[in-house]
């Protein structure tokens, strides 16, 4: 009989305590990451702006000038943030390999999908400002204001997941302050910002985009290298095909398709390519740079959890820095001051991303008229709530959970005037039913869940986990809305000639206002500053 083979337990392992020569050092390289990129982008804006002249919708929209590369950096550096170091890392702990591979998929597969929503839009109407111009056009003035304050919040909560887990990395892991860190990523971000738009946004978000990149591949080679070889048999009962792991193949696409739909940050990057085949590459090439992030940073928790088995109930606030404890008693050496300097990098792109995207849905709703001082204003003014409520340093999980559940209930009946285009069934009070009918089933079930209306309200939009039947709810209810009221209103219109919503004068000048800027019928000339800040000069088509 063969010899029982020895396996290895676990080494439990916890956050070790830095040297103050280390600490000095990374905040050293930390200041130093994000000024460099401000430095560069504010001497790119300037040689932009002595080309051209910046409009209001060039600040907004950078219309038509950016190549496929571009655009797929962009998409890669605004959809991950620092809040990518923490939960990709926290969900494979906790759902498994079958929760690390969904949330992967799950992050990449929106930023197709709305590149070909996008299309179908920009067919119906030419130079969209933002989302909130096909609302209008497409469902009218109240439920354009009412998709505005769903992607304010959905747009908002997610900066603040930022700052909060940036935060957190400074405060938990590098053991300082988190107050600096958050103050000079919003007061930098929001400057470039404000100065350069959306166009200076895009070309920052190529370079984070490839030194966040750098230093991924950094970590890839330092884990395959140095980690530990003598790993304990895997626990499939908590890393395997767990049963919460396979409620996320339904959860997490359902919520981050849902949330995707809702930031001006992603559809700004339609507007801005050159072509529908710089758009179609673009996200594809931000799609398979986000999924391969996704999955590496994932699969460096369940490393950790794996290898280290690191006590989280105690201190559940370390769940967010597995990445950390992947590199074992390495912690506080170069590797784990490369890892804040990516996790700040990160940051960076995304918030700088967001910043510009929430100006954008405010200026189209009430600064549309208003000069570009007045929307840069916008961007600084906007930022500096955003910043104060991320010193709370909130869990980023529970931030995204409250939108993800919300816009779950309202993505189909938004994106249903795409399939009725012409208004024949879906009307702006459908749409807007049926997202109401969803929150209110989701609180309703949280209530039944919980017996009680407090607990069951902050259990279904706070502290449900991501349940399965928390996402299924909301979503069968939009769907049943929808179907309720578009039933309803042809009875009315059959029965008693009762005419739904019209596509009255104010919808159709949406439209009419587009058709007739100023723009040539062939191509129009578009000064583009290029990847090493040199000018380009570009045909890009009308």
């Amino acid at each position: 009989m063969a010899d029982a083979v020895p396996t290895t337990p676990p080494v439990a392992i916890q956050l070790l305590e830095p040297t103050s020569l280390w600490q000095g050092l990374t905040w050293a390289g930390t200041i130093t990451t994000l000024l460099t990129f401000t430095t560069v982008a504010v001497l790119l804006t300037r040689r932009y702006l002595q080309r051209t002249t910046m409009d209001t919708e060039a600040f907004l929209t950078a219309r038509g000038t950016q190549a496929w590369p571009r655009i797929a950096w962009s998409f890669y550096a605004g959809a991950l943030g620092a809040w990518a170091i923490a939960t990709p890392a926290n969900m494979a702990a906790t759902g498994g390999i079958i929760g690390l591979i969904s949330y992967a998929v799950s992050t990449a597969i929106p930023v197709i999908l709305v590149s070909f929503a996008g299309e179908k839009i920009t067919q119906a109407l030419p130079r969209p400002l933002s989302l909130s111009d096909f609302v209008l056009w497409r469902y009218g003035r109240v439920a354009q204001i009412f998709v505005a304050i769903i992607c304010l919040l959905n747009m908002s909560l997610f900066v603040i997941s930022e700052f909060s887990t940036m935060g957190s990395i400074m405060e938990s892991f590098v053991k300082s302050s988190q107050y600096p860190i958050i103050v000079v990523v919003g007061l930098l971000t929001a400057g470039y910002t404000a100065f350069g738009g959306l166009i200076i946004s895009i070309v920052t978000d190529q370079m984070q985009g490839i030194f966040s990149m750098i230093l991924f591949v950094v970590l890839v080679l330092y884990l395959a290298i140095g980690f530990r070889p003598d790993l304990p048999p895997f626990p499939s009962e908590t890393l395997g095909a767990t049963e919460y792991g396979w409620t996320t193949l339904f959860t997490l696409p359902c919520s981050l398709i849902a949330s995707t739909f809702f930031s001006e940050a992603n559809w700004q990057r339609v507007w801005a390519a050159e072509s529908k085949t710089a758009l179609r590459k673009g996200a594809l090439g931000g799609a398979l740079l986000i999924v391969t992030v996704m999955t590496l940073f994932g699969l460096a928790g369940l490393l950790a959890m794996w290898a280290y088995a690191p006590s989280l109930d105690a201190q559940p606030q370390y769940a967010n820095l597995l990445l950390f404890y992947s590199l074992g008693h390495d912690q506080y050496t170069w590797i784990g001051a490369l890892m804040v300097m990516l996790a700040v990098t990160m940051n960076q792109g995304a918030v700088d991303s967001i910043q510009n995207a929430i100006t954008a849905t405010i200026s189209a709703n009430l600064f549309r008229t208003k000069s570009l001082t007045a929307v840069r204003v916008a961007v600084l003014v906007i930022n500096i709530p955003l910043m104060v409520i991320g010193f709370f340093t909130l869990p980023a999980l529970n931030l995204f959970l409250i939108t993800n559940l919300l816009t779950t209930g309202t993505f189909i009946p938004l994106l249903s005037g795409l399939a009725d285009i012409d208004r024949r069934y879906v009307s702006g009070y459908a749409m807007m039913f049926a997202s109401v009918a969803a929150a209110v089933s989701l609180t309703v079930y949280g209530w039944i869940h919980e017996a009680e209306f407090g607990a069951g309200f902050i259990w279904a939009w706070w502290g449900n986990g991501y349940d399965l039947y928390a996402f299924l709810v909301p979503l069968v209810a939009s769907i049943v809305g929808l179907i309720v009221w578009v039933a309803c209103a042809e009875v009315l219109f059959r029965v008693a000639g009762i005419q739904g919503q019209a596509y009255s004068a104010e919808m159709k000048a949406v439209l009419d206002r587009m058709q007739a800027m100023p723009v040539g019928a062939a191509s129009a000339e578009t000064v583009v500053i290029g990847a090493a800040g040199e000018d380009e000069t570009k045909k890009v088509e009308a």
